[in-house]
């Protein structure tokens, strides 16, 4: 069996779990072997399984996790997960992690192709195809190949603790005018309405609550 490969495309999403959703291939885009992948041509193998292996730089041997793929407007994206006990696995996600490695590429073989002469360059149109693989790889092909965001627990927690601070001094300074609050003044004529301080911050306290609990309730 011949497997070809595509140009590299983009991780759009990786996640300290070892999830991650990225575009593996894009139809009617021709690659510096003069292939274009035409719309449709995944659609049979997608149907016949839509689970595919993800390799490491396209190597059998390394099977580092597992990917859903489907068609999406004229792309084909992948949300894969990485085996995290796996060495190899979490090799690459580190080195994804900090944008050392930024591609996705796909392992196909070729079923059914027609050839274009354009000014006397052949191009192949490939209407349809197996996939076999989408693989982690290094060397971009394409200059818009590569990751885009990446999310981890420790910028999480970075921002839980810069919203706890806030809180903690929020609530000092309420407890502080609370105690050191001075009597009432002798009442006057038609006074000016007065906003509370204690309402300001209390409402300024409920904000930076609902923010932690939105944040942690998204990081579970």
């Amino acid at each position: 069996m011949d497997l070809q490969y595509t140009p590299i495309f983009e991780i759009k999403e990786l996640n300290e779990d070892g999830t991650f959703h990225g575009v593996a291939s894009v139809y009617g885009e021709e690659d510096l072997g003069g292939d274009v992948i035409d719309k449709g041509a995944f659609k049979r193998t997608i149907a016949a399984n839509p689970l595919i292996p993800v390799l490491w730089q396209h190597q059998t041997a390394e099977v580092i996790g597992m990917g859903a793929v489907k068609e999406w407007q004229n792309k084909l994206v992948i949300d894969g997960t990485l085996d995290m006990e796996d060495p190899t696995a979490l090799k690459a996600y580190r080195k994804m992690k900090n944008k050392l490695i930024k591609g996705l590429s796909i392992g196909f073989q070729t079923i059914k192709s027609t050839w274009e002469d354009i000014e006397g360059r052949m191009i192949r149109h490939i209407q349809e195809l197996k996939l076999w693989e989408v693989s982690v790889v290094t060397f971009p092909m394409l200059s818009s190949a590569q990751v885009t965001r990446v999310k981890n627990a420790e910028d999480s927690e970075a921002r839980i603790a810069r919203l706890e601070k806030d809180f903690q001094a929020l609530q000092a300074t309420q407890g502080t005018q609370a105690k050191e609050a001075p009597p009432d003044p002798p009442p006057a004529p038609d006074p000016p309405p007065a906003q509370d301080p204690l309402d300001e911050h209390s409402a300024q306290g409920s904000v930076v609550a609902a923010m932690l609990s939105d944040i942690r309730s998204r990081n579970q």
